[in-house]
């Protein structure tokens, strides 16, 4: 089951879990938690369940006869404007769901002062609740952390950011205990642990300070909520967390990729920059507009079939899908005058109806053309591609040939006219890998082919090739007798495919499969607290495990333990695994690479789980998505030279909001205008008591579900407001006595 609609159940369960029949509900949300949300539900089906959704910092109205949910992180800022809703009381009652436990010393004085009020906040308050919910859900097996930190490479390696590697940390363990809160596991916790030396960075170990923070958080929410981990069900294997980074494999973020998603994210221009594609359309009107899209629609079915297939394999099936959609069509023109695409998308354009259809086959063989026209114009696959799989995979050729003349190659494609230079950047970088590094005065003339001046050589050479030693890998070699630098390479290369350019496999494939199978070497993926015990394992993997494993004693406890022995092959699928067709429930495989993760890694979870003789889920998830030029941007910012200010992180922009006082518009209380009896000031010119002047407006008390909450003037006949009164003649209020008399003389004068 995908996460997305995990997520969407989640949230829609805990709003309807304090709901009462017949009270209004209003949700009070912020922005770290309004893009996942309307990308999980709609904002108009979202308003199914409430009456209102208002962002913490908007200017709401005051509603003291509705409840309120706030679905938000508990920070300083939120808090703050927590109490000012307390202050001028806007609402009747309020649910928290927190994503975390309030530890701001201002929740704190706020619970404590209002105790001593009236309508203090132990009344205020329902409810308070912890439900981890600090993801995005980016597709349906990938989750990023937050949407606000587009590149976490110069928080984690670069030296002016050392005060911000815990906060970091800390955000990527409660975005994990989010994923696990929501699927319902408990996981054993895997983590990368290259081999240390008196040249490793002090980031090397990141990994390790991400598995114990999230085994911290995952404990404590345990303990604070004993409906988690759900009831284990029979035969449900636990679930696996391998928490990763960026130094595992640094050839997967450099590649030129050629399936459809990550060629379109890496080559178009408008999306490698700015995530947005523009395009012309034309509808059966024959009118042409400018559209402009993201390319994140899960409910686009046609972008789902077509993203992970190699970028010929998605134009042929394009092509196909538009000459169904014609034959389709009992309206459609004459299609013998169709000899080319461009033909087809005329006719298409001019169909009647089908406009959704339309819209989508219309963005994506336009996108499909142009990746296809940009490889072209700058030979990737003809040139480049093949270079750079052969240093992926050792110098070897797709024939299966060695390649001596690797550095030559080189050469020739630097010096071309028609690569970009970022093409150029990684070509240098990627055979500075195959080699094994290479002395500063190689990369300097390298360099010097690509066309750069003489104090760009010595920027790039300083702020790209030397930094990636911080990644683990010392890619400038001190002298040319040196031996060549070793790192551990997890990678592999498909020979048989049925293209040159698609060669190279992630490496996080690679070890996600193995960790499915238990197969693992413990002494680079060690786990960080529990194993799982040889009888506990399935019968298929015993072998493959290897023996004399031991485990805490956690392990033994019901609501952590493992149970993998297969006692039936009659499995349901409720509770948090599926299964498929009876059988052993689904696995999940969670997988975290701190540091950026590529849309070739992202491909790779989807094809695992698609697997055939694979029963298990494969998830992946990151701070963000590294676009190669992300990563070429990234080795920059982790040079000690870029300051706090170049790097404008949005860990830092919390901290001053930390600091930021609640709108002085929540503080205001609006003048309230008394409500005039008209029956009664036609009747007689003298004032109602309650009108008269400089005496104050009186207010009433009115409760739908047997509580009561102050109101204004703004309330008539018996205290229910005014907007919730029937109309007369419709279950109103009745007709005075005089006003039934006259009804009835009338009506007597008619008919003597």
């Amino acid at each position: 089951m995908s996460l997305q609609t995990l997520s969407k159940q989640y949230i829609v369960d805990a709003i309807k879990s304090y709901q009462s029949p017949g009270t209004l509900t209003s949700l009070v949300i912020d922005d770290s938690i309004q893009s996942n949300l309307y990308r999980l539900i709609p904002k108009d089906s979202l308003l199914r369940y409430v009456t209102s959704i208002d962002l913490i910092e908007s200017k709401r109205r005051i509603q003291p006869f509705i409840e309120v949910i706030y679905l938000l992180p508990p920070t300083p800022l939120n808090v703050k404007c927590i109490a000012a809703d307390i202050e001028v009381k806007r609402y009747k009652k309020a649910h928290a769901l927190f994503s975390e436990a309030p530890s701001s010393p201002d929740f704190k004085d706020l619970v404590q002062k209002q105790r001593e009020k009236e309508n203090g906040a132990e009344s205020y308050f329902g409810s308070i609740t912890i439900m981890p919910f600090t993801i995005y859900n980016a597709e349906s097996n990938v989750f990023l952390t937050d949407t606000f930190t587009p590149n976490s490479m110069p928080i984690y390696y670069n030296g002016n950011c050392r005060d911000l590697v815990m906060s970091q940390i800390n955000q990527v363990a409660k975005s994990l205990v989010s994923v696990m809160a929501i699927t319902g596991e408990y996981p054993l916790i895997r983590f990368y642990s290259p081999p240390q030396d008196s040249n490793s960075h002090e980031a090397s170990r990141l990994p390790e300070l991400i598995a114990n923070e999230f085994q911290i958080q995952i404990d404590n929410y345990a303990r604070s909520n004993q409906d988690y981990p759900p009831p284990h069900q029979a035969n449900k294997p636990r679930s696996i967390l391998l928490i990763t980074d960026r130094t595992m494999d640094l050839y997967a973020p450099l590649l030129h990729e050629f399936s459809y998603q990550a060629m379109a994210n890496d080559i178009v221009l408008s999306l490698e920059r700015e995530n947005k594609y523009v395009y012309k359309s034309e509808n059966e009107k024959g009118e042409t507009t400018d559209v402009s899209v993201t390319l994140d629609n899960e409910s686009d079915q046609d972008w789902i079939q077509l993203r992970h297939l190699h970028i010929i394999e998605s134009s042929e099936l394009i092509i196909a899908k538009i000459n169904e959609l014609i034959a389709k069509n009992p309206l459609m023109v004459d299609r013998t005058k169709a000899t080319t695409s461009t033909d087809l998308m005329y006719i298409v354009a001019h169909l009647k109806g089908f406009d959704e259809e339309r819209k989508q086959i219309t963005l994506h063989k336009t996108l499909i053309d142009e990746c296809l026209d940009i490889n072209a114009d700058r030979k990737l696959a003809e040139f480049a591609a093949d270079f750079e799989q052969t240093c992926a995979a050792g110098g070897t050729s797709f024939e299966g040939i060695r390649n001596k003349q690797l550095a030559n190659d080189l050469i020739d494609l630097l010096a071309r006219q028609d690569l970009h230079i970022n093409d150029k950047m990684r070509l240098v970088l990627i055979y500075a890998l195959y080699r094994g590094g290479l002395i500063e005065s190689d990369f300097k003339k390298l360099t010097k082919f690509i066309g750069l001046s003489d104090g760009q050589v010595e920027s790039v050479t300083q702020r790209c090739f030397t930094n990636l030693r911080k990644l683990g890998f010392a890619a400038i070699k001190p002298d040319i007798k040196m031996n060549r630098v070793e790192k551990a390479e997890f990678h592999t290369i498909n020979n048989e495919g049925t293209f040159n350019t698609s060669r190279f496999g992630p490496g996080v494939k690679a070890v996600l499969q193995k960790a499915s199978k238990y197969q693992l070497d413990e002494k680079l993926f060690p786990y960080f607290r529990d194993k799982p015990l040889e009888e506990d394992l399935p019968e298929s993997e015993k072998s493959s495990a290897g023996s004399g494993q031991e485990a805490t004693g956690s392990l033994r406890n019901p609501r952590v333990k493992a149970s993998w022995a297969q006692s039936s092959n009659k499995v349901s699928g409720i509770g948090n695994g599926s299964s498929v067709g009876g059988g052993r429930p689904k696995q999940r495989i969670f997988c975290f690479v701190a540091g950026g993760m590529t849309y070739s890694e992202m491909r790779s979870v989807y094809e695992l789980t698609s697997s055939s003789n694979n029963n298990k889920e494969f998830f992946i998830g990151s701070e963000s998505v590294l676009k190669p030029r992300d990563f070429l941007i990234g080795l920059q910012n982790v040079d000690d030279k870029k300051s706090r200010v170049d790097l404008d992180l949005n860990l830092d922009k919390q901290k001053q909001r930390a600091h930021m006082k609640a709108p002085p518009y929540l503080f205001e209380i609006p003048q309230q205008k008394p409500v005039i009896n008209v029956s009664a000031s036609s009747t007689t010119s003298t004032p109602s008591p309650s009108l008269r002047p400089n005496e104050p407006i009186k207010s009433y008390s009115y409760s739908s579900t047997g509580g009561s909450s102050g109101i204004s003037s703004n309330v008539t006949n018996g205290g229910v407001p005014s907007h919730y009164q029937t109309r007369l003649g419709q279950g109103g209020d009745p007709a005075s006595p005089q006003d039934e008399k006259k009804k009835k003389s009338k009506l007597k004068r008619l008919f003597k």
